[in-house]
């Protein structure tokens, strides 16, 4: 069961492109630009905790944004709940669930070793 459906509030970080090592782009985290987003439902979907070589937990959760709300891509990250989270796969467009929907996002968040 969800928490508060549509009164949660994310913030989405979107990183600028650098140069990297050889050529490459990589992204700045330390200046990425936030976008406040109000109307949101976030919910804890899994964790896991894994022992092995170390330990690791990963975390999962799962972003309901309200319609017509700013559109998170692969490349962002969001904070929310006092965590920053990783964009899990590929978050899905809302155009196909109709007007009405919001985009939906699911978030990963990877700690240990």
């Amino acid at each position: 069961m969800p928490g508060p459906i549509g009164r949660q509030t994310v913030t989405v970080l979107d990183a600028p492109l650098v140069p990297g090592d050889y050529g490459t782009q990589v992204r700045d985290w330390e200046h990425a630009t936030p976008t406040v987003i109000g109307g949101c439902t976030v919910d804890y979907t899994t964790n896991t905790r894994t022992r092995q070589a170390g330990d690791q937990t990963t975390t999962r959760a799962q972003l309901y944004l309200p319609p017509r709300a700013f559109t998170i891509t692969t490349a962002m990250r969001v904070l929310w709940d006092d965590r920053t989270w990783e964009i899990d796969g590929v978050p899905a467009h809302a155009e196909g669930a109709g007007p009405l929907s919001g985009q939906v996002v699911n978030l990963l968040e990877v700690k240990g070793a």
